[in-house]
């Protein structure tokens, strides 16, 4: 049988983003810092365009956009498997 996490998806979400962060900022300062790791600087970006909605009293925006490198994937992917330990 599985093990049930009491902590719930919040927690998943927050270790994701948190570790994704770190994996990010890890990325850009190995690829400045060692010239073999330039690699590791490129981001792909995914998300959505800005959509507008005016209503000539009321305008709303709205638009996700998310730049990932390699060393966030491999930060979201070490955090789910913490979350999946616990």
């Amino acid at each position: 049988m599985g093990k049930y996490n009491y902590r719930g998806i919040s927690y998943l979400i927050i270790l994701m983003l948190v570790f994704g962060l770190a994996g990010t900022l890890l990325g850009e300062l190995l690829g400045k810092a060692i010239k073999v790791l330039a690699f590791l600087q490129k981001d792909y970006v995914i998300g959505l365009k800005p959509m507008y909605l005016d209503l000539k009293f009321f305008a709303l925006t709205f638009g996700m956009t998310f730049k990932i490198n390699m060393l966030t994937m491999l930060g979201m992917i070490i955090a789910f498997f913490i979350y999946k330990k616990m």
